[in-house]
């Protein structure tokens, strides 16, 4: 029990050193999950602007006029 304690522990401090395979894994697994989760599960909650509406809001922006 105190193996799965100490690997846990290790990966939430991130105290493996770079090269060895448990970094390795690790990256990739960082990286499967930025790359391989749908878009859409990362709209939360509070996000209510839509597609359409980013859209309108950049066409109506006019940089401020300079003296």
């Amino acid at each position: 029990m105190t193996s799965v304690r100490d690997a846990s522990k290790k990966i939430f401090v991130w105290s493996y050193g770079r090269g060895t395979i448990q970094y390795d894994i690790i990256c990739i697994l960082i990286l499967a999950f930025i790359f391989l989760v749908p878009r859409g599960c990362f709209n939360g909650a509070g996000s209510r602007i839509s597609p359409e509406d980013s859209e309108t809001r950049s066409e109506n922006f006019r940089p401020p006029e300079r003296p």
